[in-house]
């Protein structure tokens, strides 16, 4: 295997970078708009809301594959706006944190759901007919299988 990007695979990593950069842009535009949240934010009441209300911290940032220190800020800047309420004292001996949405996150989840897929739809999947789609989740499925593979072999420290 070649340690260099072929002229090809330049080309298509470059697109990728700039329409990644774009959909992110877009989408988060909506949320600000319509839901008063950042995309950073949004991923977070995102991925409590689906684990039920609460999580652990730890749990949370390799569930969405952030470092601890990006995760920190999100959460220090949710429960600043009251979005989000730390505690601690979840396991048997009171150490472990814990991270719980409250009424109003919940309710700053719910208000951005839609304008999210909405945003989704027309900036994201609007674009692709079935046969695109279906290859975009095969090449996505074969690059988190490549990533899962390297991190495996590195010791999982890559991030």
């Amino acid at each position: 295997m070649s340690a260099r990007l072929s002229e090809a695979e330049l080309d298509v990593w470059q697109r990728l970078q700039t329409v990644t950069e774009m959909l992110r842009r877009e989408v988060g535009r909506g949320l600000r708009v319509d839901a008063d949240l950042s995309e950073a934010e949004f991923t977070v009441l995102a991925h409590l809301a689906e684990a039920g209300g609460w999580a652990r911290p730890s749990e949370c940032a390799r569930s969405i594959g952030w470092d601890s220190s990006r995760l920190a800020h999100q959460l220090g800047r949710l429960e600043r706006r009251g979005l989000v309420e730390r505690s601690t004292g979840a396991d048997d001996d009171g150490r472990a944190q814990r991270v719980t949405l409250t009424a109003e996150g919940r309710r700053a989840h719910r208000r951005a759901v839609g304008p999210h897929l909405r945003a989704a739809k027309q900036w994201f999947a609007d674009a692709l007919d079935a046969g695109q789609l279906e290859a975009l989740d095969g090449a996505l499925a074969a690059i988190e299988e490549n990533a899962a593979r390297l991190q495996a072999e590195s010791g999982g420290d890559r991030k």
